[in-house]
């Protein structure tokens, strides 16, 4: 196995605008195929399910009013900040050239949200969510082609319909190639009087035993919007809108966007959802199942694992189903996202071990910058050089089984 490489664990791909219209069925879907649309030369949106899902003309208008640009600076900036790379596998391959990092595991970024409660009344059919994510899967496979020793995918899976999610996921990992699959930390499945059902109810297990079987990672993956019953929903952290450019721009102080969203909703359903697989015993049924935390931080993880097993001890009957500690199972069959700038990535090694850590670019998302691998190497700096490999690349080639 080599292990003096540099990967990414967590990077996504930006959709290009044609990708759901070149691979789904118009006689079927119609309208409701996701399509970007633009007006006048500066006006776009991205419509699904036959509404605006992101963008639109009155609210490019108010963006642009509230800073201070005609809606074609407005244009202009944003498509200036748009990477290449995100949508072309080639340009991506020289930015990690440039930036020194060998291979990337790819999530996506509009076909992150295909939630259950999403507000666009299409995505209550699931048969039209599993199409939506089979072209997602099918294109980021093409992706990954230009380059198959660099380029990893991630398939997405509508587990609001178990059955069809185990399908997806074996098709994903055995006709595509692609090395995981990824669900949003929040329920997907609900009772007929619309009670949530949690991550560690028994309806899921058909699913956690088709990733186990098929030997590949469930990375949970969050985001901002409304689609899945998490935090930004239940908190209110955004706005409950069906437009996604509006529920990540903060509207007010009440209203938050990507900034409160990120920093507290993520962090918040990460929380909630490794308590459900570690304490309320997916981990326990199943041993051999990979769990990715990602993207809400990882400092805060330590503590919890430290708190959690504090209180299985203090409240015997909280283990009645648990064989192991909360800690052990992660020590197990779990893995810690950090991003590189993190303070304590080092000091979170120490507790959780080095073989526990993943590091994450965020290409081509605006949190990216090129520097990332140097703070990486900075930041894991004190630890020895076994571990130091680890989290640079041996911890990703373990948790994707990648072939390197």
């Amino acid at each position: 196995m080599a292990t003096d490489l540099v990967i990414d664990a967590d990077g996504h791909t930006m959709e290009p605008d044609d990708l759901w219209v070149d691979r789904m069925d118009h006689a079927r879907w119609g309208d409701w195929i996701p399509r970007k649309v633009t007006e006048d030369g500066v006006y776009e949106s991205m419509y699904l399910g036959g509404v605006i899902r992101s963008g639109g003309r009155d609210l490019r208008d108010a963006f642009a009013k509230a800073v201070g640009k005609t809606p074609k600076e407005l244009y202009d900036l944003l498509e200036s900040i748009r990477v290449p790379g995100g949508y072309d596998p080639h340009a991506r391959l020289a930015d990690m050239d440039r930036d020194g990092i060998d291979a990337a595991v790819l999530y996506p970024t509009l076909g992150m949200f295909f939630g259950p409660v999403d507000e666009i009344p299409a995505l209550a059919d699931v048969e039209f969510v599993a199409a939506c994510q089979r072209a997602y899967n099918d294109w980021v496979a093409e992706y990954c082609s230009a380059d198959p020793q660099r380029l990893f995918g991630i398939g997405a899976v509508p587990l609001q319909a178990p059955d069809l999610a185990v399908a997806e996921a074996e098709r994903a990992v055995n006709d595509l190639g692609l090395k995981g699959v990824f669900i949003r930390p929040s329920a997907y499945l609900f009772t007929d009087d619309g009670t949530e059902l949690p991550l560690n109810h028994s309806s899921y297990d058909r699913f956690w035993a088709a990733c186990q079987d098929l030997d590949v990672p469930v990375g949970l993956h969050p985001g901002v919007h409304v689609d899945t019953p998490g935090a930004c929903r239940k908190f209110g952290l955004v706005a409950v809108t069906d437009n996604i450019m509006l529920s990540n721009s903060a509207r007010d102080e009440i209203h938050g966007g990507s900034a409160l969203g990120q920093a507290v909703g993520n962090t918040v359903d990460m929380v909630v959802s490794m308590g459900r697989l570690l304490m309320g015993g997916v981990c326990e049924r199943f041993p051999r199942l990979r769990f990715l935390f990602l993207e809400s931080g990882g400092g805060w993880i330590p503590t919890q694992l430290q708190r959690m097993d504090e209180q299985v001890k203090a409240f015997p009957l909280e283990k009645r189903w648990l064989s192991m500690l909360p800690s052990e199972y992660f020590s197990r069959q779990c893995y810690a996202g950090f991003e590189p700038e993190e303070w304590n990535i080092a000091a979170c090694a120490d507790f959780l071990g080095a073989d526990r850590i993943l590091w994450a670019s965020d290409y081509p998302h605006p949190e990216f910058h090129p520097e990332v691998v140097e703070e990486l190497r900075k930041g894991i700096g004190d630890l020895g050089a076994d571990d130091q490999r680890k989290i640079l690349s041996g911890n990703a080639i373990e948790a994707y089984r990648l072939p390197l």
